[in-house]
């Protein structure tokens, strides 16, 4: 090498000498998942799992903020690995429209515009009819309206002022938190099952049936009408349903339901008979799982039903 090439080798080494200490570098951006329903039970759970991934942060969203400072502050605190999370400083009521805004104007300027991951986790069931001495006496025929309400009308509400962030992201995920109380075989109506399933149906027609099995309750038809005497179960036919047409409509993102199983929730009254960290283990799977490019298949597992890291048919009968 003759000494002018070596002059300019020992002119770059000088420059980036110069340059290299001056210079900032970012940390690489953290993914940035939202839980709803996140400051106890399944939800808290999802949060420790996904906060505990160094490249994510877990948002828990819930209608009582102080309630979810205590549980990020005792996921951060009390966990065996150190865990990303925080409270959502706004309460997140699924019944109430503004709040859900206020929620996604604050990620939206918080985080940058993106957001990686949305778990639909919080719901409302009527395991009892007082929800175990914290409301009054709540007759059948008026369960079905707050049911639907929060658990379908809500969750479709959330997802749909947090779709403009999720498509900035480079892998956007959504997980539906259904039940096997969802299940098909609830139906007794082969026109229900047979509009509930198919792939022509667009949220406004589901929300309309939604909306008609509210009002076949408070008249006391549903029954004759093939509905179940189920209110939380026909939300999460609601939600599974949402679900697969969320999936057709978003073909670039990860759409799917998940049923946790029978967890020991305050929504049973702790009477559940599985774990809540067995039954956050699915979604929080979900919410890491990437395209496997590298064997060449970039189809997306969408529009899925799952349960116990399986996909699961929707009529439960493998």
């Amino acid at each position: 090498m003759g000494n002018s090439a070596l002059g300019n080798v020992y002119a770059l080494l000088l420059l980036l000498v110069m340059v290299i200490p001056n210079t900032t570098f970012s940390a690489p951006r953290k993914k940035v998942a939202l839980i709803t329903g996140g400051n106890k039970g399944i939800g808290k759970e999802i949060a420790r799992r996904i906060g505990t991934e160094p490249d994510f942060t877990a948002i828990i969203a819930c209608r009582d903020v102080e309630l979810g400072r205590v549980a990020a502050e005792d996921l951060r605190e009390n966990g065996e690995y150190a865990c990303d999370v925080v409270v959502l400083p706004i309460p997140l009521d699924l019944t109430d429209t503004a709040s859900i805004a206020k929620a996604s104007q604050w990620v939206e300027e918080e985080y940058g515009g993106t957001l990686d991951v949305l778990i639909n986790n919080a719901a409302i069931c009527f395991n009892d009819p007082t929800l175990y001495g914290k409301v009054e006496h709540t007759p059948f025929e008026a369960q079905a309206d707050i049911t639907i309400k929060t658990n379908y009308f809500g969750t479709l509400a959330v997802t749909q002022s947090f779709l403009p962030q999720l498509k900035k992201s480079s892998s956007p995920r959504i997980i539906n938190i259904a039940s096997a109380a969802g299940r098909l075989s609830i139906l007794r109506s082969q026109q229900l099952v047979d509009e509930f399933t198919s792939d022509a149906l667009t949220v406004p027609q589901l929300s309309k049936m939604m909306e008609e099995f509210v009002s076949n309750v408070e008249d006391g038809t549903h029954t004759e009408k093939g509905w179940p005497n189920t209110c939380y179960g026909v939300s999460k036919v609601g939600v599974i349903a949402l679900t697969r047409i969320l999936a057709r409509e978003n073909p670039e993102m990860m759409i799917n339901s998940v049923d946790p199983g029978y967890c020991r929730t305050d929504q049973n009254d702790n009477q559940g008979t599985v774990d809540p960290s067995k039954g956050s283990y699915t979604p929080y799977l979900l919410s890491l799982m990437e395209v496997d490019e590298e064997e060449g298949d970039d189809e997306l597992d969408s529009g899925l039903h799952f349960y116990e890291e399986s996909e699961m048919p929707w009529s439960y009968q493998k």
